[in-house]
């Protein structure tokens, strides 16, 4: 018993203190994470971080979309915020009034003008409507638990919006938006599920418990961060101590010592199902363990009462409407459903093109019946009647698949817009591609680096890509 806890003892400690810098970050970050709100409005000036922080080009997803307001003034949106430019990119203002600061909050999915001259915004934190009379965006009023706004769609005299769980539509009254839940229904025979990391990052987050849960992960946080700092006391103490001998009063440093010594374990003890159960699904939320458990389902009870709600938890990512064929079109982190009518059972297509575990970033209608889907594994041009695709920038024919693709293609496609014919994707790390090589530059102005600093909560440890797996997938 003396040698097995003597080996214990040995492999506990130095790889513990290898790693303890980086459980005092994971602990500190972590809690914030699981609070996201708070601290929405603190940014970090990009000239402290690494070199692939920088922006350069439009790049880090910068713009995800584009609006033409006239025939001089263009809205570019995205990550950066919204801005408005003219047809030469010569003059940038930004359009941001009433949005509260910081980049976590202005990072915009989608944006919309209405029939009626209204501009809507969606952001992670809620829908915003412009008030003209008073020249500043407003919060709009949706459920607290469902405000993180995904897409915009308008159809004929009806907008529709998507969040991450659910569909609306919009009515206005006065200067004020109403919302009413369209029962989304999944397809028929398909069982309510969840997917293994959905499931590992509610456990991990606490959300699973609801309030609750994020409390006890809080304090597992708290705990992480204690054991980590009573562990270094214990093991430099001594050594202090040793050094100094004779020559000063320690009495204070040996009880210090002594004090980490005891609460280290009795602590670690009681905490450490919670510190295991915690730091597993972490692991499994970042690569490369992330592969492992990102295309895996669990299914829920099929008695569920919730069935339908629990089918599109946490799915859902856009909706486009398709004139030509009359279908309703839904991405989501499953793949692309679609429906003729909003009260009926959705279907699935059975061929699509290859889509990163990421997200859908692009979803537009093209002329001709085919759709173009962008996302970190490339631009493609599907027909999905005879489920033929096509490199979007290439050309050539690419295999359909049922299946989540690899993380990165050729081009990771972070957005796209097209201005008077002119075409440009936007490569997360390159920047801004233009289709074709006569086309005007869109230079990134100063103005919008300076504006667009980085949100702390996006800190992937050394992996530029990994916000987009936590805030897209």
């Amino acid at each position: 018993m003396t040698r097995l806890y003597s080996a214990f003892k040995k492999y506990h400690k130095w790889p513990a203190l290898v790693f303890t810098v980086f459980f005092i970050f994971f602990s500190i970050s972590g809690i914030l994470m699981n609070h996201r709100e708070l601290i929405s409005s603190i940014d970090i000036n990009r000239k402290y971080l690494p070199n692939n922080y920088e922006l350069q080009s439009w790049n880090l997803a910068s713009v995800k979309g584009s609006k033409a307001l006239n025939s001089d003034s263009v809205i570019f949106y995205g990550g950066a915020g919204i801005w408005i430019t003219n047809q030469n990119f010569s003059s940038w203002t930004p359009f941001m009034n009433g949005i509260p600061i910081g980049s976590d909050n202005r990072k915009i999915f989608d944006f919309e003008a209405t029939s009626k001259g209204n501009y809507l915004a969606a952001t992670r934190f809620g829908l915003y409507h412009f008030n003209k009379p008073q020249q500043k965006w407003i919060k709009c009023q949706l459920p607290k638990s469902d405000e993180f706004v995904t897409g915009i769609e308008i159809v004929d005299s009806t907008t529709y919006i998507t969040t991450r769980n659910s569909l609306y539509t919009v009515k206005y009254v006065d200067e004020n938006l109403s919302f009413t839940k369209v029962e989304l229904i999944p397809p028929t025979e398909s069982k309510p599920d969840i997917s293994i990391f959905r499931l590992f990052w509610i456990i991990h987050s606490g959300e699973i418990l609801g309030i609750s849960g994020r409390i006890i992960v809080d304090i597992v946080g708290i705990i992480m961060l204690f054991l980590s700092i009573t562990g270094l006391i214990y093991f430099i103490s001594p050594k202090i101590v040793k050094r100094i001998k004779g020559r000063f009063k320690l009495r204070r440093t040996k009880q210090a010592t002594k004090f980490s010594y005891k609460w280290h374990l009795k602590v670690g003890a009681l905490s450490a199902l919670l510190l295991m159960i915690v730091s597993l699904t972490g692991i499994f939320l970042r690569p490369p363990f992330l592969l492992f458990v990102v295309s895996g389902n669990i299914n829920h009870s099929e008695n569920s009462i919730r069935k339908n709600d629990i089918f599109w938890h946490d799915k859902v990512r856009d909706i486009k409407y398709d004139k030509e064929r009359n279908l309703y079109l839904i991405a989501t982190s499953d793949g692309i459903f679609y429906g003729k009518e909003l009260n009926e059972p959705f279907c699935k297509f059975k061929n699509e093109p290859p889509i990163s575990v990421m997200g859908i970033n692009v979803f537009e209608i093209l002329e001709g019946g085919n759709y173009l889907i962008g996302s970190f594994s490339g631009a493609f041009q599907w027909n999905p009647t005879n489920g033929i695709i096509h490199n979007y920038i290439t050309g050539n024919e690419v295999k359909p698949t049922n299946s989540l693709s690899s993380p990165f293609g050729s081009v990771a496609v972070s957005g796209y817009s097209k201005i008077n014919n002119d075409e440009y994707f936007f490569d997360y790390d390159k920047g801004v591609l233009p289709m074709r090589q006569n086309q005007k530059d869109i230079a990134m102005p100063k103005l919008v680096k300076n504006s667009f600093r980085f949100p702390p909560m996006e800190s992937g440890a050394g992996v530029p890509y990994l916000p987009y797996i936590l805030s897209n997938y």
